[in-house]
């Protein structure tokens, strides 16, 4: 077939060669610019679909699809760039944008300055105006928690944020250690009630939810959800009694794990079976046991010399962790100075 332009023979689309159609047919209409809004706080971009946080590089070819319009007849139109930054926020673009008709693949180049415009996308608007939807809480039974578990439980739960900062609208805009635990302020109630259940598991505890109504939006009620991780009143090391069995805690997760002191035997309970145990107060120390004079075998302690008797069954004389408490002695199976979670 022959071109009715230039009278080349070949293949024709729209009765004319490749090289005349690609003279009628630009694949895009390039733009004089290309402007986009980027947070100056978390660096996300703003596209059609809302804010994103990525890389300029894979930003450009987002920006170019969305902004450079593809001209009929082409489809399925591809763009490649090189990027040569002039400052902070303009780059000179040198683009390739490839277009299909048919069988015929088509190369359009051409040159745009991307401009970048200094914005604050929803979320850290959000942040910055100590926006929340939900409470997050972290308290233990009848105790304060420890100074190493506000620690612990501060690094989860951020590290967890931190993890899903790509996900939109997901942060904290603030913390309280307040009645001997934390409160974290979350964006959403289900930030919140996912955190719970990583606390929970983390450190053993429970969970329960209080929603509280907060208003409307769109015709729609509005709930503020306070979500609460009840640790357990324990911690691993510690001597609790169990019904009539004086315990120590081995384990709070995925279960809690009870060692009996004088029988040995070892039993493993959900946190909130457990609730209302009492600790018992008790040393943990490294001492010699030795046969008592009146028969038996006792623990000494290592800095006054008192003695107590030792309960544990099967118990030999020698070097062995014990458990000291106001009226006897039992050998435990943690070492002199337990990990605490």
């Amino acid at each position: 077939m022959f071109c009715v332009e230039c009278g080349a023979e070949g293949p024709v689309y729209q009765g004319v060669c490749g090289s005349c159609f690609a003279k009628k047919h630009p694949v895009v209409e390039p733009p004089a610019n290309l402007d986009v809004p980027r947070c100056a706080q978390c660096g996300a971009f703003h596209f059609r679909s809302g804010w994103s946080r990525v890389e300029l590089d894979l930003a450009i070819p987002q920006l170019l699809r969305e902004k450079v319009r593809a001209l009929p007849p082409f489809e399925h139109v591809t763009f490649t760039h090189v990027a040569r930054e002039e400052d902070a926020n303009n780059f000179f673009l040198t683009v390739k944008a490839s277009g299909r008709f048919e069988d015929l693949r088509q190369v359009q180049d051409f040159h745009v300055r991307l401009r970048i415009k200094p914005s604050v996308c929803d979320t850290c608007a959000k942040q910055a105006g100590r926006y929340y939807e939900g409470i997050l809480q972290v308290r233990a039974e009848d105790r304060d928690l420890t100074p190493r578990e506000m620690r612990a439980a501060r690094t989860l739960v951020l590290s967890r944020v931190e993890r899903g900062r790509d996900e939109a609208g997901v942060f904290i805009s603030r913390t309280e250690e307040i009645h001997g635990g934390l409160d974290f302020y979350v964006s959403t109630n289900a930030l919140g009630t996912r955190l719970a259940k990583e606390v929970a598991e983390a450190f053993g505890g429970s969970v329960t939810a209080s929603p509280k109504l907060f208003g409307q939006r769109q015709g729609k009620e509005i709930y503020r959800v306070t979500t609460l991780v009840r640790l357990p009143a324990f911690q691993v090391g510690d001597v609790v009694r169990h019904k009539s069995e004086v315990t120590e805690v081995l384990s709070l997760r995925p279960f809690v794990e009870l060692r009996n002191l004088a029988t040995g035997e070892r039993r493993r309970y959900k946190a909130k079976d457990l609730r209302g145990l009492r600790r018992v107060d008790a040393e943990r120390f490294e001492t010699e046991i030795r046969p008592g004079v009146s028969g038996g075998l006792v623990a000494p302690h290592p800095d006054s010399g008192a003695e107590r008797p030792v309960l544990s069954r099967g118990v030999r004389p020698g070097r062995a962790v014990v458990v000291w408490t106001a009226d006897e002695a039992y050998v435990s199976a943690l070492p002199a100075i337990p990990s605490k979670p």
